[in-house]
């Protein structure tokens, strides 16, 4: 019985876990900025290990709980 509780609570963990959605905001626009801008941004955010995507209109997009940190070492 004990072993059924730890393995239902383990599995719900993991489910949860992995259930959570990212947000993004953007980082870096690219309707604003030049290209130089951009490539900076993420070289500066890889080397960050910070974790960002680059949207259709080429934008830079950090994810929401990596923002703080985006800030510290990037701006």
């Amino acid at each position: 019985m004990k072993k059924l509780v730890i393995l239902i609570t383990v599995i719900s963990v993991l489910l949860v876990g992995c259930s959570q959605e990212k947000n993004y905001n953007v980082w870096v626009d690219s309707s604003t900025q030049s290209q130089e801008s951009i490539d900076s941004a993420i070289e500066r955010l890889t080397n960050a290990e910070i974790d960002f995507i680059i949207d259709d209109n080429g934008s830079v997009l950090v994810n929401e709980k990596d923002m703080d940190k985006a800030v510290m070492c990037c701006s």
